[in-house]
């Protein structure tokens, strides 16, 4: 009789841990369900016609706690949900002001996922000219991934191309330089801007390595289009001399 009782009790045990376990995935589940609801609203709360009046988004350190763990989750969702934003004003306004948010916030909740360093580096300055928030981007990628040479090198091209800053461009450039990967171009581009003069053959060797780095086919279609007008200038240029 004991050992029914026995094996009753121990069949109830495990029964109440299932249970119990069920119910905490349950309730995973549902959190998660909900949270993607509130993220979806909260990101495209905007008529198509009309500018975005208000967008809210909750930052990573508020995510975190919400996201019971599913972290990397999270950020897939809502990179997801940043590549759709892009994508709907690279074909309408071309106008980027939530951009740098939502991939700081990928970055937040996963800061191993790589791309959205690469994404923001390139899109923000060539895309939306958000030079600054293209640099912080890149400066988070580099805290994360410090062994990777893209990350210096798309800061000092930043401020060499786009600001005229050959002073700030060269430790960038030089610390990308310095690591075992990088490319044996970039070393003559530091000689270009120790002479401190725009160089379009710097900007073509750039361009392309970032079409070569760059998967998305509407921003690879943006740098090949920069490759082109740099190409038809360099063509007229020879033709006039």
């Amino acid at each position: 009789m004991p050992l029914v009782v026995n094996m009753k009790d121990a069949f109830v045990h495990k029964m109440s841990l299932r249970r119990k376990k069920g119910v905490f995935l349950i309730g995973v589940v549902c959190s998660l369900f909900f949270l993607q609801i509130h993220i979806q609203n909260s990101l495209f709360r905007y008529q198509s016609d009309q500018e975005e009046s208000f967008l809210y988004l909750p930052s990573g350190a508020y995510l975190k706690p919400i996201a019971l763990g599913y972290d990397q989750v999270l950020a897939d969702l809502l990179w997801i949900k940043t590549v759709s934003y892009f994508g709907g004003h690279y074909m309408t306004d071309q106008n980027y002001p939530w951009l740098h948010q939502m991939l700081n916030v990928i970055i937040d909740l996963d800061p191993r996922f790589d791309f959205p360093y690469y994404f923001g580096g390139i899109v923000l300055s060539l895309e939306a000219s958000q030079i600054e928030n293209a640099n912080k981007i890149l400066e988070r990628g580099i805290q994360a991934y410090p062994e990777k040479w893209e990350y210096p090198f798309y800061i000092g091209f930043n401020h060499y191309y786009h600001e005229g800053n050959a002073e700030t461009a060269l430790p960038y450039l030089e610390r990308a330089s310095a690591l075992p990967s990088a490319p044996d171009f970039i070393r003559s581009m530091m000689g270009t801007l120790y002479t401190k003069t725009k160089s379009k053959d710097m900007a073509l060797r750039f361009f392309r390595e970032a079409y070569q780095n760059t998967k998305d086919e509407n921003i690879r279609q943006k740098i090949a289009e920069k490759i082109e007008a740099l190409l038809a200038e360099e063509s007229k240029n020879a033709e006039s001399d």
